[in-house]
């Protein structure tokens, strides 16, 4: 269980109150020492005025003289060496020595004590120096004490109503703080409420117009701004999506009726030769059927496969097409130079390379010759994080009125078949999706040659050092 609140508003507020208890407390004992500092030294200042008239009042046996009760001497008192008051002022008659006389021996210098009176009830400041007195008729000459006194008590009483105040209008902050806080989280935040409104509101069809931009507020104006950008990709991808789904939907339909109709002649067909051949052809159809619909899956799931070892994937996948290109009469070769790194890797590259190699055999006549090329993209001497793969076959070329249309989706330089004419455009589409392309290269009259690149990535051993 969490003590962070959910609601923003209410993290916002607890933040106020915490920053505004943090300055309170700071601030309250900043002040309170300074208001104690300032009731010290006032104390001291009035203990050291009243120490320099008294002075003039105190005789050299240790007599008080007859103005020696005045507003600022009226707290006197005179302590001889024995620890015996020689003389008081007529407050402090009869009481014993406020300061011990001995501590000045023992210091040398002026004594600050405090002491409370219970007869007369008074909290006094004390401030006690050394003095030489004459013999006197009772007692020896030597160093005694004079003591002045200030009563704290008002002192005290102005310092703790100075404090009173303080806290009191630290506590009246830090409420004013959260109270402000949570009209301002909340004026501030209603935008926020109305975009998610605004938000939860949006349905497909209003992708491409979007939320309404706050004027107001330029932090959520940019927000807006962005996710307005994303609903108008949206709307792209997901308009770009049906209709490529309602095309598909409705070509697709052809060559569904054309397995169909070629199930149906086979049945029909009483020759077996010829309702062999027919089955041979619906197998054949239905196998390029099923490969189209899988690619098209894959697509508009945004599958991305693990990325696969090159020389190892086109290993494996030549084999298979080398016994396709068997099947049709077809020669085939591989060559995979010297300078792709054994340990480069991609993804979806036999994806990428199988329509146009099913192209090519397909356009190839018997006895022709489809070859795979296969090199590193760069400097010699270099690492190269792409390869080109050079996709040949020798037959009839692409016309020239056709070549700009190859990669159309649906277009096919045959009469309409399953295969549809989707192969290369969902091999150059993929192609762009992991950041590479596919072209057409040469279109001469007696050959053909796409190039397909793809980004690679080396995870051999210093690669993987270098990444660590």
């Amino acid at each position: 269980m969490t003590l962070v609140p959910s609601s923003l508003r209410n993290r916002l507020v607890l933040a106020g109150v915490a920053v505004g208890l943090t300055f309170a407390v700071l601030f309250g004992i900043g002040a309170t020492w300074s208001i104690r500092h300032a009731e010290d030294q006032a104390v001291q200042a009035a203990l050291q005025s009243r120490l320099e008239l008294a002075r003039d009042g105190v005789t050299s046996t240790g007599a008080l003289r007859g103005d020696a009760g005045s507003p600022k001497t009226d707290l006197v008192q005179v302590v001889a060496p024995d620890g015996t008051v020689r003389s008081s002022s007529p407050a402090l008659a009869g009481l014993a020595p406020l300061i011990d006389v001995s501590t000045v021996a023992a210091g040398g210098g002026p004594v600050h004590d405090t002491v409370a009176l219970q007869q007369p009830d008074i909290d006094l400041a004390l401030l006690g120096v050394p003095i030489r007195l004459d013999r006197s008729q009772t007692a020896p000459a030597g160093t005694g004490l004079l003591i002045v006194a200030v009563d704290a008590e008002g002192f005290n009483a102005a310092a703790t109503n100075l404090q009173r105040v303080l806290v009191a209008g630290l506590l009246t902050v830090v409420v004013a703080i959260a109270i402000l806080s949570w009209v301002l989280t909340g004026h501030a935040l209603r935008s926020v409420t109305r975009l998610t409104e605004s938000a939860e509101a949006v349905g497909p069809d209003d992708l491409a117009t979007g939320l309404s931009v706050p004027r107001q507020d330029a932090e959520l104006a940019r927000l807006v701004g962005a996710l307005n950008r994303m609903l108008v990709r949206l709307h792209h991808s997901h308009s770009t999506e049906l209709a490529f789904a309602a095309d598909a939907s409705h070509r697709l339909r052809t060559p569904v009726a054309t397995l169909r109709a070629e199930a149906e002649l086979a049945v029909r067909e009483t020759d077996p030769d010829q309702q062999l051949a027919a089955l041979q052809r619906i197998i054949q159809d239905a196998d390029q059927l099923t490969l189209i619909v899988d690619r098209m899956l894959a697509r508009s799931r945004a599958r991305r496969h693990t990325p696969q070892v090159v020389v190892a994937a086109l290993g494996e996948a030549g084999s298979r097409w080398r016994r396709q290109a068997e099947l049709a009469e077809v020669n085939f070769e591989i060559d995979v130079g010297d300078d792709v790194a054994p340990t480069a890797q991609c993804a979806e590259l036999v994806e990428i390379i199988e329509p146009v190699v099913d192209n090519a055999v397909r356009h190839t006549p018997v006895g022709g010759c489809v070859r795979i090329e296969v090199r590193a993209q760069g400097n010699p001497g270099r690492a190269s994080d792409r390869i080109v793969i050079d996709v040949s076959n020798a037959g009839d070329g692409v016309a020239a009125d056709t070549a700009p249309h190859v990669f159309d989706a649906w277009f096919s330089s045959r009469d309409a078949s399953v295969a549809g004419g989707l192969g290369l455009w969902l091999a150059r589409e993929t192609a762009r999706d992991i950041g590479g392309d596919v072209a057409l290269t040469d279109a001469r009259a007696d050959s053909t040659t796409f190039r397909i690149v793809v980004p690679t990535v080396d995870m051999g051993p210093a690669a993987r050092g270098a990444r660590r």
